[in-house]
């Protein structure tokens, strides 16, 4: 070997040491950087829980509870909330209250629509759904977006029917954001005869065009969850199955759909895809588009004369089915 190849050699040997060296200390950086994530997220969770429990003091009746899932008795935990003042004898209909984020948990900032609800009349019970934050990364690597999860939210039906005496499990709803919305549309598509109302708020509704203007980070959420086997481009029968605007055939609940044109996290493309396979099937539901809205995707829960009108309708359409 001439002089030359052999420092060409070490050159090679020494870059490829190195570069593996970087490589372990990043996987390894990443490692640690999500061992933190899920402490900050259980942290996080263990304030909300207390700042619930404050915001609750003299308003509304609030408890942390867990059941398990109808889908493989996974451990689910989840928030009760009640009206302040419970009439023995008496039963209140019931309301499932979606969160919604890829991984996301229900937050405080739902504490005034939660209130009212529950000051109208209303038992809430708010699932925390396999893939939620706040709970360990176990939990939140078991995501089975429009899979499990579904069944996660659905099962708390029975822990009502089972635990809480006063909540009238002929009178139940559901409610959802974002992907909230998501698993509310598969719920009543899964399960109608549980439901008297559904309410879908900025739902994700089809995941086909999603992955279409979503980037590759976003894809590879969904493309590495068991449930999905991959990519959109080499598993759409999977992506659609699990899309409702490819479901719609199967709506037999009375739904109100409300979106936001400006909506910048789900377009609303989704929702006009949703709206349109809907009426081709020849349902009958109620929905609004809400014109550049202040807030965009989060339009309703902040407070403008939209979000007020938006939640107006939303009050009065449940009312209407579930008469509190």
């Amino acid at each position: 070997m001439t002089k030359r190849k052999l420092i060409l050699v070490v050159i090679i040997f020494f870059i490829f040491n190195l570069s593996f060296l970087f490589s372990q200390e990043r996987a390894d950086f990443e490692r640690l950087y999500q061992i933190l994530q899920h402490r900050f997220d259980q942290i996080q969770k263990k304030l909300t829980d207390l700042t619930f429990m404050q915001l609750s003091q003299g308003k509304i009746q609030f408890q942390k509870v867990r059941y398990t899932s109808s889908a493989d008795s996974l451990i689910i935990p989840a928030y009760v909330f009640k009206p302040l003042k419970i009439k023995e004898g008496k039963k209140y209909p019931a309301l499932l209250f979606i969160h919604g984020g890829v991984h996301g948990d229900l937050t405080d900032n739902y504490f005034p629509i939660i209130e009212e609800f529950c000051n109208r009349g209303y038992i809430i019970l708010a699932p925390e759904y396999r893939g939620s934050t706040g709970y360990g990364k176990e939990f939140y690597d078991l995501i089975d977006y429009g899979g499990k999860e579904v069944d996660d939210c659905i099962s708390g039906i029975d822990y009502l029917k089972n635990m809480v005496s006063e909540a009238d499990i002929e009178r139940v709803g559901i409610i959802g954001w974002s992907h909230g919305g998501f698993i509310t549309l598969h719920a009543i598509f899964r399960a109608p005869e549980k439901f008297k109302v559904a309410v879908e708020v900025v739902g994700v509704a089809d995941l086909v065009s999603r992955m279409g203007y979503k980037d590759d980070s976003y894809r590879k959420i969904f493309a590495e969850q068991p449930g999905f086997g991959g990519p959109a481009d080499k598993k759409l029968d999977v992506y659609k199955e699990r899309s409702p605007a490819y479901l719609v055939h199967k709506l037999k609940t009375p739904l109100l759909i409300h979106a936001a044109d400006n909506d910048e996290d789900v377009n609303i493309l989704e929702t006009i895809n949703l709206i349109n396979a809907l009426k081709a099937a020849g349902k009958e539901f109620e929905y609004e588009i809400y014109k550049s809205p202040p807030g965009g995707h989060a339009f309703n829960r902040i407070d403008t004369l939209q979000a007020r009108d938006s939640l107006a309708k939303i009050y009065k359409f449940l009312d209407k089915y579930l008469k509190p």
